[in-house]
């Protein structure tokens, strides 16, 4: 993304150049910010937040939510990993606006499942940072990933990839989503997906997740962003009273986990996302593990 500042003469003032550079680098921050914000409205943010939720149950049990005549998203493949038991479930996206035969218009949103099983759990717990050489990409030697993602995204990845590729043609947009485990393997199957895309098969993709933890260190986190996923939005929704986010900070830091993407404040108890840290609810004690799974009011 390209930021364009102009700067007035005025006379006999220069400020020192390491303040016009700080200057550049938070506007051009602000400018991506703002523009990844503005691309999705608080109404589908919050109909993402209803996919991750909903993508915790089996197909015939999604179309009992009270969630299900809300999003607008009609569940068409639901995939299971059998090895680390990661699931996900591709929705398509109801717009009474389009004809239905109009399939090129068609949006669809590949929702992967958060933690729903001892497997699951398991795969939390190998935080090890380990070379990524399973992410269908040339990566740098250096980028690492956590192992326990990393194997089952992969493994999730090789069940979605046939039936998500075939539905590629007839579609306008793609948009990978989960909550917390499911947040961190949407992530990375978005990754396999876009090195799958290598002939334009799709459209880009962009990735929202919901109250995700970080996954690998800065040099593959700079890959993804710059490389991997590099004309895709990339946003992180959490908040404050998370006790997951907020009890695992120190240990993903002391383990050199960086973020990819940019990470907005939502509210646990409102459709309600915060573009200005001030504007968040100020925190308190994140210690009720209830408060991991709300989002936007959703329930995951």
């Amino acid at each position: 993304m390209m930021c364009s500042i102009t700067i007035t003469k005025r006379r006999r003032i220069k400020p020192p150049s390491s303040i016009i550079i700080i200057s550049i680098l938070i506007v051009c921050w602000i400018s991506t910010a703002v523009d990844a914000f503005g691309s999705f409205s608080e109404s589908t943010l919050h109909r993402l937040a209803m996919a991750s939720s909903l993508s915790y149950l089996s197909i015939e049990k999604i179309k009992q939510s009270p969630y299900y005549d809300e999003c607008k998203l009609e569940p068409i493949i639901q995939v299971v990993d059998p090895k680390s038991e990661s699931g996900a479930t591709i929705f398509r996206v109801i717009d009474n606006s389009n004809n239905d035969n109009n399939r090129e218009h068609q949006q669809l949103v590949v929702a992967c499942r958060g933690s729903a099983n001892p497997k699951n759990f398991g795969t939390n717990l190998k935080f090890n940072l380990v070379p990524a050489t399973r992410l269908s990409q040339n990566l740098p030697d250096n980028a690492l990933v956590h192992e326990g993602f990393q194997s089952a995204a992969l493994g999730l990845w090789k069940e979605l990839a046939q039936p998500l590729m075939k539905e590629m043609e007839k579609v306008s947009s793609v948009t990978f989503t989960g909550h917390s485990l499911g947040a961190a393997t949407s992530l990375l199957t978005a990754v396999h997906y876009q090195a799958s895309n290598s002939g334009n098969r799709g459209p880009l993709p962009d990735v929202i997740t919901f109250g995700g933890p970080k996954l690998c260190n800065s040099e593959l986190a700079r890959h993804i962003r710059n490389e991997s996923l590099s004309q895709c939005n990339i946003l992180h929704l959490v908040h404050s009273s998370d006790p997951v986010l907020a009890n695992n900070q120190k240990l993903w830091n002391d383990l050199g986990f960086e973020n990819v993407g940019i990470e907005l404040q939502c509210d646990p108890n409102k459709p309600i996302v915060y573009y200005r840290e001030d504007d968040a609810p100020k925190k308190g004690i994140a210690w009720n593990i209830v408060d991991h799974c709300k989002y936007m009011v959703r329930y995951s």
